[in-house]
């Protein structure tokens, strides 16, 4: 995938709402492309955050010990906390079908940040509009 073809992607992640074109290089720039074969184990439950994922093509199922939670498909992301919360991860990710996913390492996504300092605004105004709109939800 091109820079920008990778820029497309992420621009559907709602985290990256406030983000412009030209910040959403930087970040597709160290996002890397993973095929992976149908049931390949992405992640398990209580393991360590790594990063963010997109699913290019193919499907992936998120669940709980034997519970289904979500199908992720193309255009679809999830890991999005692993960027941010250091405690070990809630769910298993498991691919359905061969799949080709775009991988934001969470170490490398924070190099970033720190030499981007207008993502990090961009991002944290998403995030203070995320956390209105959930205590808006819990007050009613």
């Amino acid at each position: 995938m091109t820079i920008i073809e990778r820029v497309l992607l992420l621009q559907n992640i709602e985290l990256f709402k406030d983000v412009t074109t030209e910040q959403l290089s930087f970040i597709a720039a160290i996002a890397e492309e993973i095929p992976a074969d149908a049931g390949t184990v992405l992640y398990r439950e209580n393991d360590p955050p790594d990063g963010l994922y997109v699913v290019i093509s193919g499907l992936v199922a998120a669940g709980r010990g034997k519970e289904s939670i979500e199908r992720i498909g193309p255009n679809g992301s999830f890991g999005v906390w692993a960027l941010f919360d250091d405690q070990p991860r809630l769910t298993k990710a498991e691919t359905v079908e061969a799949s080709v996913l775009l991988f934001v390492r969470r170490d490398d996504f924070y190099d970033v940040l720190s030499d981007h300092m207008d993502i990090a605004q961009a991002i944290f105004k998403q995030l203070v509009n995320r956390l209105r709109r959930l205590t808006s939800v819990a007050e009613k």
